[in-house]
């Protein structure tokens, strides 16, 4: 059979620190899959030669055949992909670090993707992205739009409402996870199958099949033992035994959030502001010509295993492999106590048709009213990007799980569009 071959994929906001973790996704992957070109475009010129040429070294040290091409006119780089990647941040790191600053004052989390900030990174993202979904239905209305962008089903639902793409949202958390199930029984992770249920980021493992037994009660039952792996998520494993299914990482902050909100503080800094460190470090190897490969700081950007996740997809949607993974899609019916035109996070056939949700049915009941919530607010979240209302700001803001009252949501709206006033046109252009 032949090796298939992928003209071009397009990587927007390819000045990220993550970016050679993708291409040496493709180097892994060099057996399974061509690729002739990836289009690296950034906004950020300085970045994008530094990350651009650390990507063209890994190459050739790799000696593969793809060319990188770097890219400041967005409709150039994506003309003609067949694949066009989203991991961007539109404010850089300053505005994560805001959004996780200013609702510390009101004693709130900022979590740049189930809290405030997520609210925030959305606002900022969403009009940016609907911009190159508009450049894709012109120069690649075949490609696939795959969004790594955070919040991921935020992005996602976005993209789903609001243009005609075809559109996949793309996370690392439940592949980490399945490591860390495999790792926990002894396994292949290609032996795991999870039965994970809810939004990007609020999700929960409902239950855990080993080579196609249900051993769901033994993780349950010996749950101290399984969290000494270090991809198992972390929680008292009363709440576990409790809520009858396993919350994953994400899902500290709403559980404990008085908790999450003294530990930062108590931290004196910000996991922005920790990233923004690691990032200077890489970026600094990235810089050095004698640096080939990707560099084992990058494990501590939290990227871990994301271009797996990635390449798996691709070559899933280019081979028609129609196999099982977990990623973002439309929910159709697949959760039926969700909106069926909202976005969800369950496992999907992926193929050439596209991406089919399994049916998953209903959620638990212990974790029904929380994740409700929590698409309520993703979908007010979407609204309110694209309206640029105040009102429907303050609406989103209030049905955050992480807000406790109406004041509190009203101060955090007020300040946080004054501080990203840069980054908001739609909220100051009417």
């Amino acid at each position: 059979m032949a090796q298939p071959k992928i003209e071009k994929i397009t990587v927007i906001g390819g000045g990220s620190t993550y970016t050679p973790e993708l291409i040496d996704g493709f180097i892994q992957h060099e057996n399974d899959l061509q690729v002739e070109e990836i289009a690296l475009y950034d906004i950020d010129e300085e970045r994008l030669k530094i990350v651009g040429g650390m990507a063209q070294r890994m190459i050739r040290y790799a000696e593969l055949d793809t060319k990188i091409t770097l890219n400041q006119n967005r409709p150039k780089a994506v003309d003609g992909a067949k694949f066009v990647l989203s991991s961007m941040r539109i404010g850089h790191m300053a505005a994560r670090i805001l959004d996780e600053k200013i609702p510390l004052k009101y004693n709130v989390i900022g979590q740049e993707t189930t809290g405030p900030g997520g609210t925030f990174k959305a606002f900022r993202t969403i009009p940016v992205t609907l911009d190159i979904a508009k450049d894709m239905e012109k120069y690649a209305p075949e490609a696939w739009y795959i969004n790594f962008t955070n919040p991921s089903g935020i992005m996602t639902e976005a993209i789903l409402k609001h243009t005609n793409l075809n559109v996949v949202g793309l996370c690392n958390n439940p592949i980490n996870t399945i490591a860390g199930m495999a790792e926990a029984f002894h396994v292949e992770p290609k032996d795991v199958f999870l039965e994970w249920v809810g939004l990007n980021h609020v999700n929960w493992v409902r239950k855990v099949f080993i080579k196609g037994k249900d051993l769901t009660q033994q993780l349950i039952d010996n749950i101290e033992e399984m969290m000494k792996i270090e991809e198992m998520p972390k929680y008292d494993p009363e709440l576990i035994r409790t809520l009858g299914v396993l919350p994953t990482y994400y899902l500290q902050y709403y559980y404990y959030h008085p908790q999450r909100v003294a530990e930062t503080k108590a931290a004196g800094k910000t996991r922005g502001e920790s990233v923004l460190e690691v990032e200077s470090q890489l970026l600094k190897k990235y810089a050095d010509p004698e640096v080939m490969v990707k560099p084992p700081e990058l494990s501590q950007r939290g990227g871990a295993r994301y271009s797996e996740a990635a390449v798996n997809l691709i070559l899933s949607l280019m081979l028609d492999r129609r196999d099982v993974q977990i990623v973002v899609a439309r929910n159709g019916n697949s959760i039926v106590d969700l909106p069926p035109d909202a976005s969800v996070e369950v496992p999907c056939v992926v193929g050439a048709h596209g991406v089919t949700p399994l049916c998953m049915g209903h959620l638990p009941e212990s974790i029904r009213a929380v994740c409700q919530q929590a698409k309520a607010w993703e979908s007010a979240v979407v609204k309110a990007a694209v309206s640029g209302s105040r009102q429907d700001a303050i609406l989103a803001m209030l049905q955050n799980p992480l807000v406790p009252d109406f004041p509190t949501a009203v101060k955090l709206v007020d300040e946080m569009l004054e501080a990203h006033k840069e980054y908001l046109p739609q909220f100051f252009s009417h």
